[in-house]
């Protein structure tokens, strides 16, 4: 995922990393990239969507009836978004 991640515009990046990586609460993030929790909100969101188009380009998802990965398989490494799978 980090190669995807790195591939993200900054300011999703910086989102990403800081919710889901490091454990602030959007709220936190918010303040400490002088957002308001809303503006946090929404780059959360969009990086979540991007990086979802990037997995999705790269490999076929295989899920429960839950949501959670059961199995996985590489489009075309060749081709990849993160260039590492294969």
């Amino acid at each position: 995922m980090e190669p995807m991640i790195a591939a993200l515009p900054d300011a999703y990046r910086d989102a990403i990393r800081s919710t889901e990586l490091d454990g602030l609460t959007q709220g936190e993030a918010a303040r400490r990239a002088g957002l308001g929790l809303s503006g946090m909100k929404s780059r959360v969101q969009r990086a979540r969507r991007q990086l979802k188009t990037m997995l999705e380009e790269c490999c076929r998802i295989e899920v429960d009836r839950r949501g959670g990965i059961v199995d996985y398989s590489v489009r075309d490494a060749e081709k990849s978004p993160c260039g590492q799978c294969g």
